[in-house]
């Protein structure tokens, strides 16, 4: 019979109990000659510092390779096509009236050191201002997500890595650009704007914030400072064209770069202060042009009109008068065709409201609840750029953005900027006005310029911000990006660098160094 067939014992028939075996002997051992470790006793090995390091430094190159392959790489930027939100090998400098940093792409072909020799100041317009002897620095570096277009699709004024599809040119070199056309659209360029099956492409705030080009930065002033560049206006009701407003009553005043608007001796009193685009050099109020100072030299004659512009400064209210609500603050924007106004009520929250303005028009939105607050310091932005108004305080949007239609025309514009307060004093620090991309049709441009640039199906039209000087859809062959050819989206400029000062040895010494001002996620 198998074994494993025996049934087993149950309790009913247990064999009879036998007594336990008699204990064996214990032998004698010899007492050991050190003493046994007890259960609290810990046990120490020595381990090489070197070995540690060498084993930390192999997890994270090891680490850092798993990454690189299947979710982040990083890729360096060689050129400008993408300046001044991306800079390329350059030289930077200070210059010497308002001490405002000026950076210039070094040129791939030619004499280096004579392109650097001329250029200009973006803030002041100084020039010549030489950076024949400054030293180079590296292009900017990104990391990039390869994984995000599997999990949604690119979108729209985003920043894209892909495989450069000219076949004349650098076929599948990484290229950096910003992604304007989505598949099965027609891009068209029209007087630097995007449209998209015919209307106009918009940017959000946040994209906004990520095409901007220096225009004046009140922070950087030259000696003498800028009263050059505001100029006292009638105010009043901002409802109201300029010439039937009443004449203003305070005077503004710069005090530390700030602008000081002194409205408070009655609740009707008003002051006003325009910024022009005064030329310093040339003593001339000029238009505001759509130039890159990162390109070096060229001051062309033909440069296309900027019309596009954002705002950003820090407001707070001193001291308003009269009852509540009748204190206001507000700013206006002109792009040569329109003028919009954002008018903030001075008061409490719960009496105040914020409203967009277009002059000769009224009331574009409204919104309740929002108020400039006395004594309280807040981040101003105001935006009028593809025909879209934005107002945004401490970074959140208060009133609903308005868009207005495409104009038929715009004017030159050397006013774009302009300043009211009613009932109070009012101080403006760290101002800083910007334009938008202004896409050109150069001679060589072809796509979207000269003709409608149509998308098949997983196809995309991309763009560089420095639109002067960059390869890209407009020029190539077939216009289209191809989806295969995504690589990925940069989320992080993790290493921009700029030129550094030190005193050393009563020696003022210049050298590279980290720049953390745009050391920054991207949108």
């Amino acid at each position: 019979m198998d074994p494993t067939d025996t049934p087993l014992p149950t309790a009913l028939e247990l064999p009879p109990e036998e007594p336990p075996p008699a204990p064996k002997p214990t032998p004698v051992a010899h007492a050991p000659s050190s003493p046994t470790p007890t259960p609290h006793t810990t046990l120490h090995r020595n381990v090489s510092p070197f070995r540690a390091l060498i084993v930390v430094i192999a997890a994270f190159v090891g680490l850092f390779l798993v990454l690189r392959t299947i979710a982040v790489e990083p890729f360096g930027v060689p050129t400008g096509s993408m300046a001044p939100a991306l800079s390329g090998h350059h030289r930077d400098g200070f210059c010497p009236r308002c001490n405002y940093t000026v950076r210039v792409g070094r040129p791939t072909s030619g004499n280096v050191n004579e392109h650097f020799r001329k250029v200009t100041c973006p803030n002041c317009d100084y020039h010549p201002l030489s950076l024949a002897d400054a030293r180079d620095l590296s292009g900017d570096r990104l990391l990039v997500d390869k994984n995000i277009y599997d999990l949604r699709s690119p979108r729209r004024w985003e920043m894209v890595v892909f495989r450069c599809p000219n076949p004349n040119e650098e076929f599948g070199k990484p290229y950096v650009k910003r992604l304007v056309g989505l598949p099965g659209e027609t891009i068209t360029i029209v007087d630097g704007d995007v449209y998209v099956n015919g209307l106009i492409a918009r940017k959000g705030l946040a994209e906004v914030r990520e095409t901007l080009f220096p225009v004046f930065d009140m922070n950087f002033a030259p000696t003498g400072g800028w009263h050059i560049r505001w100029v006292s206006e009638p105010g009043g009701d901002p409802r109201l064209p300029l010439g039937a407003a009443p004449k203003a009553t305070g005077s503004p005043a710069i005090e530390n770069n700030a602008l000081v608007m002194d409205a408070s001796s009655t609740p009707q009193a008003t002051t006003t202060i325009r910024y022009r685009h005064w030329h310093l050099d040339d003593r001339k109020e000029k238009p505001v042009f759509a130039w890159n100072s990162y390109d070096g030299p060229t001051r062309r004659s033909d440069l296309p009109i900027a019309h596009d512009f954002y705002l950003t400064c820090e407001v707070e209210v001193i001291a308003a008068v009269g009852a509540a609500g009748e204190a206001c603050f507000d700013c206006r924007l002109n792009d040569g065709a329109d003028t919009v106004t954002a008018e903030l009520t001075v008061g409490p929250r719960k009496t105040g409201r914020a409203q967009l303005i277009r002059e000769g028009h009224g009331g574009l939105s409204t919104a309740s609840g929002v108020a400039l607050e006395p004594e309280r310091k807040y981040k101003l932005e105001f935006a009028f750029v593809d025909r879209r108004v934005i107002l945004a305080l401490n970074g959140r949007v208060v009133a609903p953005p308005v868009d207005l239609e495409a104009p038929v025309r715009r004017e030159p514009e050397s006013k774009p900027l302009r300043f009211g307060a009613r009932g109070c004093r009012v101080v403006v620090r760290d101002l800083k006005l910007f334009r938008d991309i202004h896409y050109t049709a150069e001679s060589n441009d072809y796509h979207g310029t000269r003709n409608p640039a149509v998308l098949g199906p997983r196809e995309y039209f991309v763009l560089g911000d420095n639109s002067g000087n960059s390869e890209d859809s407009r020029k190539w062959p077939t216009p289209a990006v191809p989806e295969s050819s995504l690589i990925g989206k940069p989320f992080l400029i993790h290493q921009p660098l700029r030129l550094g000062r030190m005193s050393v040895g009563g020696r003022e010494r210049e050298f590279p160094m980290l720049d953390w001002s745009r050391l920054r996620w991207l949108h």
